[in-house]
């Protein structure tokens, strides 16, 4: 006789996956609803999540629509939210384009969104340049250099900041933090 559990563990997915009727557009509205309560999602992402738990198509874009009107969804929104966010954690204009587009943004929002964004990234370079070294004093060797260089690219900084600030650290006199004086 097998054993089935029931739910409530961390890691299992009790009854949420169970067949659904794909064309219940009141089950997938309440279903975007409980999806949005954990975190803002674009249109395209959670008509995505609501097809891949077996709702059709066009269910999942009428609960989308149902909520979009309601407010509950709204690209413009999450693009600028997740601009803040990224931006605030050390992260470059590139890396937050891409990570709009890959939620499914549509193109317009993301250009806006982009024109919002400071061209040059000097300052969080600086930021973000500071806590990947982990705070240590002087000019970093050159191998800290490249991997600095890598590791703000991965972020999405422009080259051209990351060169900038490089030098200035290179340029740090060795013994004196940045700051003090």
């Amino acid at each position: 006789m097998a054993l089935s559990r029931s739910g409530g563990g961390r890691g299992h997915r009790p009854a949420a996956l169970a067949a659904v009727d794909p064309d219940d557009r009141e089950a997938a509205a309440a279903m975007a609803q409980r999806l949005l309560a954990i975190t803002d999602r674009s249109r395209v992402e959670l008509q995505r999540r609501l097809e891949r738990r077996g709702y059709t198509p066009s269910t999942a874009a009428e609960a989308v629509d149902r909520l979009a009107a309601r407010g509950w969804v709204d690209d413009a929104r999450l693009a600028e939210d997740l601009a803040r966010r990224r931006s605030s954690h050390g992260y470059g204009r590139r890396r937050v384009l891409a990570d709009l587009v890959a939620r499914g943004v549509d193109p317009e929002t993301v250009s806006r969104t982009a024109a919002e964004l400071p061209a040059s990234q000097g300052e969080a370079v600086r930021i973000a340049a500071e806590r990947l070294r982990h705070r240590r004093d002087g000019p970093p060797a050159p191998d800290e250099v490249r991997r600095l260089a890598a590791a703000l690219q991965r972020r999405g900084f422009d080259m051209a900041d990351i060169r900038a600030e490089l030098r200035r650290l290179c340029s740090e006199p060795a013994g004196e933090p940045d700051g003090e004086g």
